[in-house]
């Protein structure tokens, strides 16, 4: 499978990713594999400016078919995910499973049981590449992969971050491609929020969200996991700066520089 190197991000490394997600995966990998690894440069489509630096050594690289995620098995939830969003992708998920899906390369991840009842507590389980982008596509059950969950707080899950994945949406019918990055964000001051499990986990306290096209606009945004329902992503605009800050993160090690916050007014926001 010949692809155009310009068309994809890269993720340096010494080892090669501990998890290749889907067979797809596995053959659009194979040619990158030749070169010795200490010189190893993994290039992922997904990731239109690199793929995010500065995640835990121990976290599982997943490439799948429609997004490349770090795993990180301490907190039980991806530090980042990456996947590319366009108009022949975006489909009705109504009648599509939202079932989580055990997954076979990690296994320390949370399961169904550790969901239980977490409606009672104001919670639900999310995912962090929606289903709705990605129902047109055959790959669409790979959302559903325990390492693509996450827990947000119903009223975030229905107000704010629906706003931005609907307004993504919107978007992509006026450009080619949208590209999204997003992950948890985690205040080492705040008391630790948890499931009732006894493995080893940890509720982000907020998200990060960042959008980007080609040709190099860009919009961020932090979502507090508290967030009301009727609060607009809008009046959650962050920076990179402010982003990678918190996070740890080198999130396009690329080319940030090339980014421009122009996005927003695409995206819903007055200026």
């Amino acid at each position: 499978m010949k692809q155009s190197a310009a068309r994809f991000g890269t993720c340096r490394g010494r080892s090669r990713p501990k998890n290749l997600g889907s067979l797809a995966a596995l053959t659009a990998m194979a040619l990158l594999f030749t070169q010795p690894l200490q010189s190893q440069v993994y290039k992922f489509g997904h990731c239109l400016l690199g793929c995010p630096q500065g995640a835990a050594p121990s976290n599982h690289i997943l490439v799948r078919s429609i997004y490349t995620l770090s795993f990180n098995t301490t907190t039980k939830t991806a530090d980042w995910v990456a996947y590319q969003v366009t108009a022949g992708s975006i489909g009705i998920a109504s009648s599509l499973s939202r079932e989580l899906v055990p997954d076979d390369f990690v296994a320390d991840t949370l399961e169904i049981a550790d969901f239980f009842a977490i409606q009672e507590r104001g919670l639900v389980r999310a995912q962090y590449a929606p289903l709705v982008s990605f129902a047109a596509t055959p790959y669409w059950p790979e959302v559903n992969y325990s390492t693509n969950a996450v827990v947000h707080t119903s009223s975030l899950s229905q107000g704010a971050w629906y706003g931005l994945d609907w307004a993504v949406r919107n978007l992509v019918n006026r450009e080619a491609a949208v590209y999204v990055v997003t992950g948890p964000v985690f205040y080492p001051e705040a008391e630790p929020r948890t499931l009732v499990t006894n493995k080893q986990h940890r509720i982000p306290d907020g998200f990060f969200k960042v959008v980007l096209t080609r040709e190099g606009r860009a919009a961020a945004f932090l979502f507090p996991q508290d967030t009301a329902a009727h609060v607009h992503h809008c009046d959650l605009r962050s920076s990179l700066t402010e982003i990678e800050g918190l996070t740890g993160l080198e999130l396009f090690p690329d080319g940030s520089s090339r980014l421009e916050l122009s996005l927003y007014s695409a995206l819903g926001c007055s200026a």
